[in-house]
């Protein structure tokens, strides 16, 4: 078997495998053919590659790509540089067929794609000439990279010395001397988990009330189920004055459900906005691109989480889960999502809780558990140990943090600025190459007319296919 990688063109090999193990469809192809990914989104990321050194020049692989196969003089390189073209890979989407999520180009689609013939010996020019740009366009991209790296990693360092004390070290130094009064972190923590409990009681007697209910007695408020704190044995040492709590003692940590998909009640005409995970991708959620309706709401698992509330997502592909981000809006949400509701809390602890979820990214992906696509949990959420600092030094350390944090996004979008230059870089230089545009012709050189005839010819002369008999059945 093989796979296609990336734009560089090359075929990985790591996955071959003797055509005897091969047990479903698959496709054969040999040297110098050129593999075009041909399903969502493979496609539209430019999986284009030329197969080369195989085992006994042939090789085969799933039917998840087409096979292109140069014609007499034809570059292989040409032909994998023309489909690598953002535009054509734009008009290939268009006109993908099949169901969503798993649409394919269809092979009429490439062999009737209009290609411009350049003469055999400016083919090589051009695909020599491409090789040169790219090979300066990737050191800058891989300079671009290591920048990035650069930055996350500055960027991951506030966040641990901002949680763990140190980035407040000498703050904490400075008010000792200056005789400022100490304050508490299991204080704090007192009173949050009284404001917890208080905004419980309201949101359940106005559930009550709404069921036309009026408890004459307080008999109701024992279904308060008090968080448990974190067990401290295998904790670090804390900085003077703060203290270990739980995710789940600061805030209300709840999910959505996915209203059935086939009920067009739970949908049509819906106004309630309906996020999955992946719009912690974005910092702040404004919008959703799906609404369901009140009857989702009511018959349902499906629940609106209010402004302001943080949202973890618990599943997703890449780089998605253990991610976080903040309602900006009122919104809904499927069960890949954890709302941590903490509108009983000063805004200082609501933006600390989150800069210690961001510094515990990594861990928390390490915690989820599965199979082929691990998935986090509402009890490993709730459960995450939080090293509370007293508020006055959680306001601090979320000043530092923001401005730690506005030159990270300043260095980051430069970062992205050059990248998607590099990107365009790319794409002109391929425009330029198929206008004629990019290397000099040379008058000498055989015309692209006389190359597509012999390719005609070759053709005409070529042999009918051979199909093999099938034996008849009596």
């Amino acid at each position: 078997m093989a796979a296609v990688e990336e734009l560089s063109g090359r075929i990985d090999l790591s996955v071959e495998r003797p055509f005897a193990t091969v047990k479903k469809n698959f496709t054969r192809f040999r040297d110098n053919d050129v593999l075009f990914a041909k399903i969502t989104p493979s496609m539209e990321n430019g999986k284009v590659a030329v197969a080369r050194g195989l085992r006994s020049g042939r090789g085969c692989g799933t039917t998840e790509f087409h096979i292109v196969r140069p014609a007499v003089d034809v570059a292989p390189d040409y032909l994998r540089l023309f489909l690598v073209q953002s535009r054509y890979r734009q008009t290939a989407k268009r006109n993908m067929q099949g169901a969503v999520g798993q649409q394919r180009v269809p092979a009429d689609f490439i062999r009737e794609s209009a290609i411009p013939v350049a003469p055999a010996n400016e083919q090589c020019r051009i695909v020599s000439r491409i090789d040169e740009l790219f090979s300066r366009i990737d050191e800058g991209e891989q300079a671009l990279k290591r920048v990035a790296k650069l930055v996350e990693r500055y960027r991951q360092s506030v966040l641990k010395a901002a949680v763990t004390g140190e980035l407040t070290r000498d703050w904490r130094e400075a008010r000792k001397r200056a005789g400022e009064p100490a304050e508490s972190g299991a204080a704090l923590l007192a009173c949050i988990l009284k404001a917890r409990r208080a905004a419980w009681e309201k949101a359940e007697l106005a559930k009550l009330k709404a069921k036309g209910k009026t408890p004459n007695d307080d008999h109701w408020k024992q279904k308060y189920q008090e968080p448990a704190p974190p067990d401290t044995t295998d904790l670090p040492k804390l900085p003077e004055g703060w203290a270990w709590t739980t995710v789940e003692q600061l805030c209300f940590v709840d999910t959505g459900a996915t209203p059935k998909r086939g009920n067009e009640r739970y949908y049509s005409g819906g106004t309630i906005r309906w996020i999955t995970s992946g719009a912690v991708n974005e910092s702040l959620i404004l919008d959703a691109q799906e609404r369901i309706t009140e009857a989702a709401i009511v018959e349902t698992n499906a629940k609106v989480f209010p402004v302001g509330s943080l949202i973890v997502a618990m599943y997703g592909e890449g780089k998605t889960r253990g991610k976080v981000s903040e309602l900006g809006v009122d919104a809904a949400t499927n069960q890949a999502c954890a709302a941590l509701v903490c509108g009983h809390v000063e805004r200082a602890t609501k933006a600390y809780l989150r800069a210690f979820l961001e510094k515990n990214y990594l861990s928390l992906r390490a915690a989820a558990a599965g199979g082929v696509q691990p998935n986090l949990n509402l009890a490993i959420i709730k459960a995450l140990p939080v090293a509370l600092p007293p508020l006055i030094e959680q306001g601090e350390i979320v000043s530092l943090v923001d401005k730690a944090t506005v030159n990270c996004g300043d260095a980051g979008s430069a970062v992205d600025i050059e990248v998607r230059r590099a990107i365009a870089l790319r794409q002109s230089a391929l425009k330029a190459a198929f206008s004629g545009q990019l290397v000099p012709q040379n008058p000498n050189d055989e015309p692209a007319s006389k190359l597509l005839e012999r390719i005609a010819a070759e053709r005409g002369n070529a042999a009918p296919p051979h199909r093999k008999r099938t034996k008849k059945t009596a």
